[in-house]
């Protein structure tokens, strides 16, 4: 089976939640035995290496050139209070390459990632399924990171322009269920909800180690929402200075380079070229997220790990776990936490909590992609039921 897929991200390397989830997604339709083309719409630039290692991945990669900076879709001004009309950012381009592989190849199943980035689906026949990967709700999203105290970024629109790119799809693929519901809402096509996919990987238990602080970590992108979410952990932090004396505190990822890590009191440790060692070598992660959209896909990794995860009811939206460290109000609450806990009694029953909220959350994403993949996933699925 030949799955054409566009995105204007590239899938490598996997150091933000976008990258990860497309990687995921076609990692999984790989592995079930599609054949993978992939194309990347070259609005983030591409590296030598990153070409590379996306081309040792994927079937076939096809890479549009980075458009002049002038003429970069991003750099294009909102229409008003509303924001783009839908296809503000796309390229053209975009239309050329993907007739073109239909012309060679027989393609069976065609993904766009982004709402904003489907206008090539017009194009596709009628009975070959089209999918919309939505990743977030793009319909008035400026508004609600300023509700959020965020800075707007990146791309927002109106509901009737985020709803001419649903009548695009065959079906639309919604994140987390709360933003099925907002297409739903919106457009008469069909919506499934597919979660970020992951295999659990379960690390080994906590050991307490005498007289040596607990290891605090926490690994980010340097979107605005996440630097947002470190100041107001760093503010809650500064007012339970005691907190050191327990705990050590490391941050991984891009946020480092951000102005918000400048003067963080965490120690920073940049990229880190194992997420899994990084993982390894905290006892404890905390996802300190305050509002943005989307699915928190750094919650759904420390879960995945087996890791001991307090987080705020926001980092864990679109993920069913009942443990009450997981739904902490904000980053208050989240240091009165911190405050309050038992490291040899709590974060036991927390890694257990982990494994169970991943294993049900898992389960019910294999459920999804034998309903967008039902010629990918059946067999698998029988297997299981088997077992």
């Amino acid at each position: 089976m030949h799955i054409l897929v566009t995105a204007p991200i590239p899938s490598h390397p996997q150091n933000h939640g976008n990258r990860a989830r497309v990687f995921a997604v076609c990692k999984a339709l790989q592995d079930a035995g599609a054949r993978i083309h992939y194309v990347y719409g070259g609005l983030e630039g591409l590296t030598e290496h990153q070409e590379l290692a996306m081309r040792e991945t994927w079937d076939h990669v096809y890479v549009l050139p980075a458009p002049p900076s002038d003429q970069s879709p991003q750099n294009r001004k909102p229409r008003g209070k509303k924001g783009f009309a839908i296809d503000d950012w796309y390229r053209a381009e975009m239309d050329i390459i993907t007739q073109r592989i239909m012309s060679i190849w027989r393609i069976e199943c065609c993904i766009a990632n982004y709402v904003w980035f489907s206008r090539w689906l017009e194009q596709v026949p009628g009975a070959v399924p089209r999918y919309i990967d939505t990743h977030d709700v793009f319909a008035d999203r400026h508004a609600r990171l300023k509700s959020d105290g965020i800075k707007p970024s990146w791309f927002s629109t109106s509901a009737k322009e985020e709803a001419k790119a649903l009548s695009r799809a065959s079906k639309i693929i919604a994140i987390q269920d709360s933003e099925a519901s907002h297409f739903r809402n919106i457009s008469k096509t069909p919506v499934v909800t597919l979660g970020h996919f992951i295999d659990p990987d379960f690390l080994p238990f906590f050991q307490p180690k005498a007289g040596k602080k607990i290891t605090i970590g926490y690994i980010a992108s340097d979107n605005p929402i996440n630097q947002a979410s470190l100041l107001a952990f760093d503010a809650a932090l500064a007012d339970r200075p005691h907190l050191k004396d327990r705990y050590e505190f490391k941050l991984a990822g891009a946020i480092c380079g951000s102005p918000a890590a400048a003067t963080t009191q965490f120690e920073t440790l940049g990229f880190v070229e194992s997420a899994r060692r990084f993982y390894s070598d905290c006892d404890l992660i905390i996802n300190p997220n305050v509002g943005g959209t989307g699915l928190k896909i750094k919650s759904i990794e420390a879960l995945a790990f087996g890791k001991a995860l307090i987080a705020t009811g926001d980092a864990m939206t679109g993920i069913e776990t009942s443990h009450p460290l997981h739904h902490c109000k904000d980053a208050a609450a989240l240091c009165k936490a911190l405050d309050t806990l038992t490291p040899d009694l709590d974060i036991p029953p927390l890694e257990q909590a982990a494994k169970d909220a991943v294993a049900s959350y898992t389960a019910i994403q294999r459920a999804a992609l034998l309903d967008l993949f039902p010629s990918l996933f059946r067999d698998a699925s029988a297997e299981v039921q088997t077992s």
